[in-house]
């Protein structure tokens, strides 16, 4: 009976964490699309958009907030709203508007999740690129920092067979800036599987590129 009573419960956690990852991956992907639309000064088609409100408002969410009680239904509830109100703005700002506050709303959702993202991203045994960005600075730092993040987005979509990526808000997190010794905003880390600090980047305008060359010539 014990026995049984275990493999339940050994069950439901597993159930759980699939969920959750199931959860934030659905999101982030379409976040991160609609990231990179509105960063090409592309319209936001409308259907896009409801598919990201109904993947935020879907039962996994409830699921998530009921098994964790580092993501609470508030948290949840609080993506929605945001959501809600950038989708209210979007009718009245421009592309360039809509992309700094949909930024926002991203940089957001990776806070609610970071706990879950750090250590998703540790466990992984691929190269890791990790982005220090910020919500918070002065105009050009912030500036940077959008577009770094989208083009790391952009270069991770092409690359997932290679590498794993993280973005995260230094304004609110700045733990691993502090323990990595990268105290400024944009700045990238690359780590090796056994999360051994490979190379780093810091407020470089060029950051791709030198990321790419760098990459380029280590696997060469």
């Amino acid at each position: 009976m014990l026995i049984n009573i275990t493999f339940r419960i050994i069950v439901l956690i597993f159930c759980a964490g699939i969920s959750q990852a199931q959860y934030f991956e659905s999101v982030e992907e379409k976040t991160e699309s609609i990231l990179i639309l509105l960063s090409d000064r592309d319209s936001l088609n409308p259907s896009e958009l409801t598919e990201l409100k109904t993947l935020v408002s879907s039962e996994i969410g409830t699921e998530v907030s009921n098994s964790f009680p580092d993501i609470n239904q508030k948290s949840i509830d609080s993506l929605k709203s945001h959501l809600n109100k950038f989708e209210s703005e979007l009718k009245n700002i421009s592309t360039d508007s809509a992309f700094v506050l949909f930024n926002d709303w991203y940089l957001y959702f990776q806070n609610i999740f970071y706990d879950y993202s750090k250590e998703k991203f540790f466990s992984s045994k691929k190269r890791k690129i990790l982005l220090f960005s910020t919500s918070m600075s002065c105009h050009c730092t912030l500036k940077m920092s959008r577009e770094q993040t989208v083009e790391l987005l952009k270069f991770a979509n092409k690359n997932r067979e290679k590498y794993d990526y993280w973005v995260i808000d230094s304004y609110w997190f700045n733990e691993l800036q502090i323990k990595y010794e990268t105290l400024f905003a944009p700045s990238v880390i690359v780590f090796n599987g056994n999360n051994e600090v490979l190379y780093k980047i810091e407020y470089e305008e060029k950051m791709l590129s030198q990321l790419t060359n760098y990459l380029e010539i280590e696997q060469n």
